[in-house]
């Protein structure tokens, strides 16, 4: 049973990686319906983990449960009646998170590792596929935006798009750049190289490096970016600074030293510093300073928006782009388009600060479990799987459904990689069914045997019995003529 739930996690996974190509090139007159193509295989996660027993059982689930309810009944005292809207909320905020704590128990550390390869093999497909859109005019069909949607991608600078790759949008590369590179960065210290292992981290490294230019995005560079100064400060704590890690090091730097000869890289990196130009100058030439007032702001506007935000709210679902198109027939954002605005305003001041506040407990639990790792263990990978999530977690917009999914999928594979002893067990486990398997062989042959010996027993008793009864056959009686003999005799003796 265990099998079937790892598969139908990984089959959402692998949703989670080609939502985005199927709403876009295969069926985009379903894309709306395909918004949701992942929540009846978390239903099936769900049931089978119930079946199993191994639903966890913690304080974050039970706040969910809490939340779930009292945002479904304030929003119809906060006058939205629409149900469908209602459910999408409830669905966007609660219904996806539980899954990293049952990931956390049905993954072990080997399984997250197979999704880490996984990842790593699919940022080079990915790459492949950004090089074709950042290369194609804006109005190619490999360009085209979800469903009937004329107006394609997001705009990124000197006439090319944000390339999303096999996503959505850019949000896409935004959450699986950053834990790709997470993966990468464990690959590159631990377990043992092999041919095949180095060719993956050369085509993997390379593709990352190529993405993260061509992105045009300055929150892909940054998330990635910090994974890296996570990784070097991890190195430093945990002392765990190698010969290989070196080895591979050097590759790579001569490897970006060549990358950085290619047409395509140096194009790439020049349309990138148009975007960051563009960026100076929308705020008096200072680039940085728009970094930190767009990350402080996403803190400090939440507490503007309580001040004007009804008791009740205006109903969960409504701040989000599908809940806007079921009310108003069109995509936006009809509330705020930071994410704490959006919960404050959809669920009220009380309620809306509690959905945060529980956030905040999900990544500093997370925090806490990957940093005693590196402590006590010197275990980089989750350490490295939390520096690329945490934000997405926190911050990130959960209404945008690659987003929501990465957030529950980086926190459960964060989990799994804690999840050594689960994996010692397993293997025990299998090794005592190999013994229980090969001792059952022996007990058949011993048994075997034992009836062979047994019928070779009776085979000579049954000979010494022939024998003896041979020994013991009685003497053939006398005749009548050697009676009369014998009367003879006595009478010739009287």
């Amino acid at each position: 049973m265990i099998r079937f739930t790892k598969w139908a996690i990984w089959l959402y996974i692998i949703l989670l990686i080609f939502e985005g190509a199927l709403r876009k090139w295969v069926a985009p007159s379903l894309a709306s319906p395909l918004l949701i193509v992942r929540d009846p295989v978390l239903l099936l996660i769900y049931a089978l983990a119930i079946m199993q027993g191994v639903v966890p059982h913690n304080k974050f689930i039970v706040a969910l449960g809490a939340l779930a309810v009292g945002s479904f009944c304030l929003a119809f005292l906060a006058g939205q009646n629409n149900l469908y809207v209602t459910l999408f909320g409830i669905r966007t905020n609660y219904l996806h998170v539980p899954l990293i704590w049952v990931m956390g128990e049905i993954f072990t550390r080997k399984d997250a590792e197979r999704v880490g390869v996984f990842f790593l093999l699919m940022s080079v497909v990915m790459t492949a596929f950004m090089i074709l859109q950042f290369k194609a005019p804006i109005e190619s069909w490999i360009n085209r935006g979800i469903g009937d949607d004329d107006m394609g991608q997001i705009y990124g600078a000197a006439g090319h798009i944000r390339p999303p790759g096999l996503f959505t949008f850019i949000t896409g590369p935004m959450v699986f750049f950053p834990l790709a590179t997470a993966f990468f960065l464990h690959a590159l210290t631990a377990g043992k190289s092999n041919f095949w292992r180095l060719v993956l981290l050369i085509a993997s490294g390379l593709s990352i490096a190529i993405a993260l230019p061509i992105s045009i995005s300055r929150g892909t560079m940054i998330a990635t970016g910090f994974v890296l100064v996570v990784y070097v400060l991890g190195l430093l704590k945990s002392g765990v600074l190698n010969f290989a890690f070196l080895r591979f090091a050097v590759m790579g730097l001569l490897l970006l030293v060549a990358l950085s000869f290619l047409p395509l890289f140096k194009e790439a990196q020049g349309v990138f510093m148009d975007r960051w130009d563009t960026a100076s100058a929308e705020v008096e030439g200072n680039a940085v300073g728009s970094l930190i007032n767009r990350v402080t702001s996403a803190f400090s506007q939440p507490l503007d928006t309580m001040a004007r935000t009804p008791t009740f709210g205006y109903g969960i679902g409504v701040g989000t782009n599908a809940g806007a198109s079921m009310l108003s027939g069109r995509t936006g954002f009809l509330l705020a388009e930071d994410e704490w605005g959006r919960v404050i305003m959809e669920l009220g001041p009380l309620l809306g600060l509690s959905f945060i506040l529980l956030r905040i407990g999900i990544v500093l639990s997370l925090g806490v479990a990957a940093l005693r790792a590196l402590r006590h263990e010197k275990d980089m990978m989750p350490m490295l799987i939390y520096s690329a999530c945490a934000w997405v977690i926190l911050m990130n917009q959960w209404g945008q459904p690659t987003q929501l999914g990465f957030a529950v999928v980086g926190g459960g594979l964060l989990l799994a990689s804690l999840n050594r002893k689960d994996e010692e067990d397993e293997e025990d486990e299998d090794q005592d069914e190999d013994e229980e398997e090969e001792d059952d062989d022996d007990s058949d042959d011993d048994t075997t045997d034992d009836e062979d010996d047994d019928s070779d027993n009776e085979d000579d008793e049954e000979e010494d019995d022939e024998d003896s009864d041979e020994d013991e056959t009685p003497e053939p009686p006398k005749t009548i003529s050697s009676e009369l003999e014998a009367k003879r005799r006595r009478l010739r003796g009287q």
